[in-house]
């Protein structure tokens, strides 16, 4: 039952504002802006021109969407250390398992270039979350 307890929001806990939330607000905005940007302008250009980006374009709505789905995650529920951790895990692995799902799902495409973005996007959302915190501490 104390697993439970850990993923509760308590409403006190929901309805501050702080300067964290307004942190993830502008990195939710920010990862969503370049995800789009980088769908309808960076990839079709990249493609028309046959340029070799090493994957960049292809990977680019995993890596940005899950970048942006944990700090809208984060937005709402204002996490400890340790449940932002857990909750990064989670997205990240359900990304994945998604991906992996496309194999055998009518008309799901499967590409490993977007295990890996999830991947990059999941440990990029990390650090800048643990950066958060330690910054956020050193001016308390």
């Amino acid at each position: 039952m104390r697993s439970l307890r850990t993923f509760s929001i308590g409403k006190n806990k929901f309805c501050n504002i702080d300067t964290l939330r307004i942190y993830y607000f502008i990195l939710f905005l920010i990862s969503y802006g370049l995800t789009e940007i980088g769908r309808e302008l960076y990839r079709p250009i990249i493609y028309a021109n046959h340029i070799n980006d090493f994957g960049i374009a292809d990977s680019i709505g995993n890596a940005g969407g899950i970048i942006a789905q944990i700090f809208f995650g984060f937005l709402t529920i204002n996490p400890s250390k340790r449940i932002g951790i857990r909750l990064i895990v989670l997205f990240s692995v359900g990304y994945i398992l998604y991906k992996i799902a496309q194999l055998f799902l009518p008309g799901g495409v499967f590409d490993l270039k977007d295990i890996y973005g999830t991947l990059l996007g999941g440990i990029l959302s990390a650090v800048v979350f643990l950066l958060l915190l330690v910054t956020r501490k050193d001016r308390t």
